[in-house]
């Protein structure tokens, strides 16, 4: 079983998933391998 940490911006994606209910695009950025994906995921 993999072990993913939660990352700081876990809570804003989540606010952001709430309120746009689909209707936004949401940006994802930062260096190489910070976990993007995996927060995304």
């Amino acid at each position: 079983m993999e072990h993913v940490f939660k990352r700081k911006s876990y809570n804003e994606l989540l606010d952001w998933k709430n309120t746009s209910m689909g209707r936004a695009a949401m940006l994802v950025e930062g260096a190489r391998r910070v976990g993007k994906s995996t927060l995304v995921e």
